[in-house]
């Protein structure tokens, strides 16, 4: 599942989905292991929409869906632990993508 959303990120970093594109998408992540469903949030755009989590052995990624259309919104990958080497604390974001269209 980890890979399954780094490739998702990937693929909206480089493509526009249409409707069809962005269903067969939402399709694929609906059969992954280990994501599950956590309720609407806003996105930091201010979006609102449906938020999954994929819990990692050190992070955790979320990933924000237009429950409308299907479409991803943004994802998202936190700290779950401190880690003082690098000065971060559990719940520091890692890394952020959101997507427009």
């Amino acid at each position: 599942t980890a890979e399954l959303l780094d490739a998702t990120k990937i693929l909206l970093d480089n493509w526009t989905l249409g409707p069809r594109e962005s269903a067969a998408l939402a399709d694929l992540l609906a059969d992954a292991e280990g994501l599950r469903p956590v309720g609407q949030v806003t996105d930091r755009l201010g979006r609102r929409g449906q938020a999954y989590v994929y819990d990692g052995e050190d992070n955790r990624r979320m990933l924000i869906m237009d429950a409308a259309d299907g479409s991803v919104l943004g994802l998202e990958q936190t700290f779950t632990r401190d880690d003082p080497a690098f000065g971060v604390k559990a719940g520091d974001v890692m890394t952020y993508s959101a997507w427009m269209r």
